[in-house]
């Protein structure tokens, strides 16, 4: 989803670099002299600068414009005399005077500085340089300092011949970066800031510089921050269509499986933080839970190793989804034939076949409650054209002879509406497949992980990864209730990746989704389905649907309702409200489709929102995170994650647990997460929509 571009203007001198250097070389030429006549050499040096500041906004004012170096080295004898020195030549010399000017050419960075502005490219961010300074002198700081800052980002006062805080500067650089961008001005000056603020700009004021805030004087400025990395958080923080506007929103509207509570859903481990951690699993969910089990189960060196939550355990996609444990068998193979290779497809399709089973054998191994049951899964065509269309690629596929289908059974017409029992069926096809109450099996899951070293810690936000490693080689990740140093981060985040892990805006896009739980007063002795369904309206148009033992029937889907309007569901983690014009399509549900429900008086009892994570190319992203050592991905699951997680978490483990290569992990090729994947531009997922939004809908 493409929006408009985002800028930060940054003052340099005294922002991004520190006045340590001149200040030290004042104390180094001069220092014992000041100190005799009673002068602190870096007040002496604060009190050049800001009159030099002075001097130079009115030389401009007036129509004089002076570039600052040269007001500033004019003041050198005069800042002395009004310091009380008498004879300010013989007291210093020119040579002094040369040596603290070449000093002043190498100010150091500003703490956090390089880290601030990676953290807003990443983010999508175009970082500039503004400054009162000459371009050579000011651009020598970047280079001296070794942080990258193009020369065509680099705009100096002298070019305007008008200096800061004139509002004609501000007003030229806002016309320079266009109309309709989004416009941010960072400074360590509150006076810079409060500038730029009133001349049109978002104003970010970090005090590293100044220390005291004064805003009875400057007015609030919208990012107040002590430091540079937390004020880059805040930038990215305050724009609802970056990817921190991904996160975790609170008090999501309650689902069927988490209405009532679980043991562990605000379960912490140890009450206060730990604040290293040999792995740190974000997310807690099927993918971060089951990656934990095969990283902790009979290993005899287990590393230290810590879930954090952002909410709830498991109220994520795994608490919000409809517990289907449904693999592709046929029907989107002749596409990923197309795109990715028959092989490709076909290991695709064995993998999420052994997935199912996989479950069952982790359900029965682990005594799990969790209402499993190993059934079918029928998909029931609706639309003849897309029926017809289907049956035929499904026969080319037979033909073929690339994957296996001797799990999967073909209803024609004469049969489909009889032995699928839904009313209209066109044709229809069945497979193995099963259904689960996902909450509970991943919440008693973690009560079998808890016991080999497991640290969870709910209601714990991760704010920020670092984007490098430290000196000791750790990853530093920032939550509100404290700081972890780790060798190994592993994002298992599905929609919400992007929010800590900037580089995957593109490639992976929350989406949001409708569910509802219906019920009838019968209970157990309702009409009784045998199978898990999907009802296929044509298109893109679908539900899915589980039966439960109690009688009750999970429903999701709805896209007839909303998927024609993008700003209702695609990117969007708007999990705490409904889709309102979604809410009545389950009313009758079941008495519209289904033969013999006609007097079921089946109703519905709840509806629910959940966020899922689609990828561009609609494969999921597990694997090494590219360029980041020690950074590892399971997420992007397009909405179909359970027949795919638990065998992806297990390679997934070993790849951290026991340096196992990708290519060994039985993983499918398609979901190793690569540079080119995700640095990719285009995107099939948009693509595939755009007929549904139609030529007026934009993204």
């Amino acid at each position: 989803m493409t929006g408009s571009r985002k800028h930060v203007v940054f003052d340099i001198v005294g922002t991004c670099v520190s006045y340590d250097a001149l200040f030290n070389a004042i104390d180094h030429r001069l220092g014992d002299k000041l100190l005799a006549q009673n002068v602190k050499p870096r007040l002496f040096g604060y009190l050049w600068i800001e009159v030099t500041e002075r001097e130079y906004t009115y030389l401009s004012m007036n129509g004089r414009y002076v570039g600052f170096r040269e007001v500033f080295s004019s003041l050198f004898y005069r800042m002395l005399h009004m310091s009380g020195i008498e004879d300010p030549h013989a007291f210093a010399s020119d040579e002094d005077l040369k040596y603290i000017l070449e000093q002043y050419m190498k100010l150091q960075a500003r703490p956090g500085i390089a880290e601030c502005f990676q953290m807003l490219r990443e983010n999508g961010f175009t970082v500039w340089a503004l400054t009162a300074g000459d371009v050579e002198r000011v651009g020598g700081y970047f280079r001296h300092n070794n942080i990258h800052m193009p020369k065509e980002n680099f705009i100096s006062c002298d070019s305007f011949k008008i200096g800061k805080p004139d509002p004609k500067v501000y007003q030229m650089m806002l016309e320079k970066l266009g109309k309709d961008d989004e416009k941010w001005f960072a400074a360590a000056h509150n006076w810079d800031s409060a500038a730029a603020k009133l001349s049109g700009f978002k104003a970010a004021y970090c005090t590293i510089w100044e220390k005291v805030r004064c805003d009875e004087l400057f007015g609030p400025c919208d990012v107040t921050a002590d430091t540079f990395p937390e004020m880059a958080r805040a930038i990215v923080s305050a724009m609802p269509s970056s990817p921190a506007g991904r996160r975790p929103v609170p008090n999501p509207v309650a689902s069927f499986w988490n209405a009532e509570p679980l043991s562990l859903d605000h379960h912490r481990t140890t009450p206060d933080l730990p604040t290293t951690a040999d792995v740190v699993i974000i997310g807690s969910g099927f993918s971060g839970v089951a990656t934990a089990y095969h990283l902790l189960k009979d290993n005899p060196k287990p590393p230290s190793t810590i879930i954090l939550e952002a909410r709830n355990i498991a109220s994520g996609a795994t608490g919000r989804n409809g517990g289907h444990v449904k693999p592709d068998t046929y029907f989107n193979v002749t596409r990923y034939a197309g795109l990715y290779g028959e092989a490709a497809a076909a290991e695709l399709q064995r993998f999420e076949t052994q997935n199912v089973y996989a479950v069952k054998e982790l359900v029965e191994s682990e005594r799990l409650d969790c209402d499993f049951h190993l059934t079918r899964a029928v998909d029931v065509y609706l639309d003849a054209t897309q029926a017809e269309e289907t049956a035929a690629a499904y026969q080319k596929l037979k033909d073929a002879g690339v994957v296996d289908l001797s799990d999967t059974a073909y209803m024609p017409a004469s049969d489909a509406e009889r032995l699928s029992g839904v009313k209209g069926a066109h044709c229809a096809f069945s497979f193995t497949a099963a259904h689960l109450w996902p909450a509970k099996m991943v919440q008693q899951l973690l009560i079998k992980v808890l016991p080999l070293g497991l640290n969870v810690q709910a209601n714990t936000p991760v704010e920020f990864v670092s984007p490098s490693l430290d000196s000791a080689k750790k990853w530093t990740i920032q939550t509100p209730r404290g700081v972890i140093k780790t060798s190994h981060v592993v994002y298992a985040t599905n929609g919400y990746t992007s929010s800590i892990l900037p580089s995957y805006a593109q490639a992976i896009t929350p989406i949001r989704g409708i569910a509802s739980h219906i019920e009838s007063p019968k209970g157990r002795n309702a009409p009784h389905l045998v199978n898990t369904y999907a009802l296929r309206f044509g298109g893109a148009n679908y539900d899915y649907l589980i039966p439960r033992a109690d009688g009750s029937i999970i429903v999701g889907g709805a896209r007839q309702r909303f998927w024609h309007n993008p700003q209702r569901w695609f990117d969007s983690v708007q999990d705490d409200g409904l889709v309102d014009e979604a809410v009545s399509y389950f009313d009758g549900y079941m008495q519209r489709h289904f033969r013999g429900w006609e007097d079921s008086n089946a109703q519905t009892s709840r509806v629910w929102t959940g966020v899922m994570g689609y990828s561009a190319d609609f494969m999921p992203h597990v694997g090494h995170v590219p360029n980041k050592p020690g950074q590892h991905i399971i997420a992007g699951f397009n909405g179909h994650g359970m027949p795919q997680i638990l065998l992806s978490a297990k390679g997934l483990a070993a790849m951290i647990r026991d340096g196992v290569a990708f290519g060994e992990t039985g993983i499918p090729s398609l979901f190793e997460s690569t540079e080119e994947r995700v640095r990719r531009i285009d995107s099939p997922l948009e693509d595939s929509f755009r007929v549904l939004w139609g030529k007026s809908s934009k993204l």
